[in-house]
């Protein structure tokens, strides 16, 4: 009778063993599960505190006219206890030029100016020629966050054109009459932030000048800008180097004589009003020679 109950011991014994066996894979599954289910929300809940930049597109190109100002954005959001700095990239070198609120550029036309919450604008003043390149804002993750621009200078072109369109270095305009110029400046990156100003000399030409009849037109279009001067009866002294000045950094000249005679020299070419009358009496002074040799050659036969 002793064997029922061993074999009911075992079987019990068996049971055990089993339902152990279930309840740790039961731990084991739920662990998994429960860290199924909870590593995607950490993760989430990582990722938004983590530094990122708030600019839609992270390589960029600027134009900006030389002499002129130029701000480089970097927005950081969720920055923390990171630090952004800002390097010009040369070929394999790179030139570090701010690191938090510090600048460590040799030129003082660089600079940090830092927009709350989240903007950390590099400023460069009056921008030259040698500032075209490369430059990258960097936040100190690992690995760094890396916003790029790529600078690009460009150098206004300008000419002083007359009334009928010819490019002028020079003109000749007789008293009286009306001067008229025209100032084109092409190659620009918006016309609408240029100021162009007329000059005789120091003085700025404009409806308030002193010296009375002058008018200035100016237009402003996409990449081109106009502006057309007239300075109605025009004496001697309003002869003069003309400028023609674009936002007080770029500026071409013209030289303008205006002049008493009706027929100057200069403005007629290499014959003057003397030189045409002198030319009839030459004439007739050596008809007149020949004349009289031939008439002493007859009496002498």
């Amino acid at each position: 009778m002793a064997w029922p109950s061993l074999c009911s011991r075992r079987l019990t014994t068996t049971n055990s063993y089993a339902l152990l066996m279930l309840v740790l894979l039961l731990q084991k599954a739920g662990k998994g599960f429960s860290k199924a289910e909870t590593e995607p929300a950490n993760t989430s809940v990582a990722a938004l505190d983590q530094p990122r930049f708030s600019h839609d597109q992270l390589t960029v190109n600027i134009s900006v006219q030389r002499g002129s100002s130029v701000h480089l954005h970097c927005k950081v959001t969720g920055l923390r206890d990171q630090s952004v700095s800002w390097y010009r990239r040369k070929g394999s070198e790179i030139h570090l030029i701010t690191w938090g609120f510090q600048t460590y550029h040799n030129d003082d036309r660089f600079s940090l100016t830092y927009d709350h919450p989240q903007d950390w604008r590099l400023r460069i003043k009056y921008v030259q020629d040698r500032d075209e390149g490369t430059y990258e804002c960097q936040v100190s993750t690992y690995p760094p966050l890396t916003r790029t621009i790529h600078l690009h200078v460009v150098v206004p072109a300008i000419q002083i054109l007359d009334d009928r369109g010819e490019v002028l270095t020079e003109k000749f305009y007789n008293s009286g009459s009306t001067i008229e110029l025209q100032c084109v400046v092409a190659n620009v990156p918006t016309a609408s932030s240029l100021q162009l100003a007329w000059y005789h000399g120091e003085n700025r030409l404009n409806y308030d000048a002193r010296r009375g009849g002058v008018s200035v037109k100016t237009e402003l279009r996409g990449t081109l800008a106009k502006s057309w001067l007239r300075v109605g009866d025009a004496k001697t002294e309003d002869s003069g180097i003309y400028y023609c000045n674009v936002t007080e950094l770029s500026a071409t000249s013209v030289t303008i004589h205006v002049v008493a005679e009706k027929y100057p020299a200069a403005m007629q070419g290499a014959w003057s009003p003397t030189t045409d009358r002198g030319v009839p009496w030459l004439v007739t002074t050596v008809l007149a020679l020949l004349w009289f040799s031939v008439c002493n050659s007859c009496r002498d036969r």
